[in-house]
């Protein structure tokens, strides 16, 4: 190939470069122009962050909480893996006040283990809540809503605060921090996160009668409305056949305890 033939490519690659090199500044002209500046204070925030990624302070992992407190439409209390402990370093580097928060845990509305629960049929397969849960019955065991104690949430919780004790999943709330990872794991929805301070609690999740409930389980709510006709201070109503706590009428007096026929309604501290 001789100049004369080469020389049309050559202009049009030397076209395409200076072509190049100025659509690449325009670029970072607009760039520098249109840049978002971002807060400082959110690398200082992410800094002090557990770094878990959980979504339990309901943004997309640790950067999307540090951007959403230091715009302030995020509270520091936000996070429950951090505790009071980062609540307070947060307020700290925002310059606000601080209101101590309740310390929240999980808890399993389930006592159907294998000393009170009954079974309809031996399960030998994937050991895996969810994978159980598709069989006959939603599960070997003859309630429907009763913890399959597989431990899927287990597995699911980074603090290794879940065991399964008798078949059924406990938490130990010294070590949960509340961060809700366990919650859409169980097939059975029997997951609650709860106030830690709040230790009258209702050991069941199943809405069916009570005539069922006693040939199912015989530590279940039948809901007879017995703890609900007692206490003196409404805390406790029984809808859609069972109990249910609203903890902030509660006083812990105990009186729905000593009235519950099956005794699920249990104080945690005990």
């Amino acid at each position: 190939m001789n100049f004369a033939e080469a020389g049309p490519i050559v202009i049009q690659v030397v076209a395409l470069g200076a072509l190049g090199l100025v659509l690449g500044g325009a670029l970072g002209a607009f760039g520098r122009v249109f840049a978002v500046k971002e807060d400082p204070n959110v690398a200082v925030i992410r800094e002090v962050l557990p770094g878990i990624n959980c979504g339990a302070c309901g943004h997309p992992g640790c950067d999307g909480f540090a951007i959403a407190v230091a715009d302030a439409t995020a509270k520091t209390t936000d996070c429950p893996v951090g505790g009071q402990d980062l609540a307070d370093k947060l307020a700290e580097i925002m310059g606000v006040d601080v209101t101590p928060a309740a310390r929240l845990t999980a808890y399993v509305h389930c006592c159907g283990d294998t000393a009170h629960a009954k079974t309809n049929y031996a399960y030998d397969g994937i050991g895996d809540c969810n994978a159980t849960s598709l069989m006959p019955g939603n599960g070997p065991k003859a309630c429907t809503f009763s913890c399959i104690g597989h431990g899927s949430c287990v597995a699911a919780c980074p603090f290794d605060a879940i065991s399964i004790v008798n078949s059924i999943a406990v938490i130990n709330s010294e070590k949960c921090v509340a961060c809700a990872l366990c919650i859409p794991i169980c097939p059975k929805a029997l997951i609650e996160i709860v106030p830690d301070e709040a230790k009258i609690r209702v050991e069941c999740h199943s809405t069916d009668h009570g005539s069922l409930i006693r040939k199912n389980c015989s530590a279940g709510c039948i809901g007879c409305k017995l703890c609900e006709k007692a206490c003196p201070h409404d805390a406790i109503n029984v809808i859609d056949n069972l109990a249910r706590v609203d903890y902030d009428k509660c006083t812990l007096c105990k009186i729905c305890m000593e009235k519950c026929p099956t005794k699920v309604i249990k104080n945690v501290t005990a």
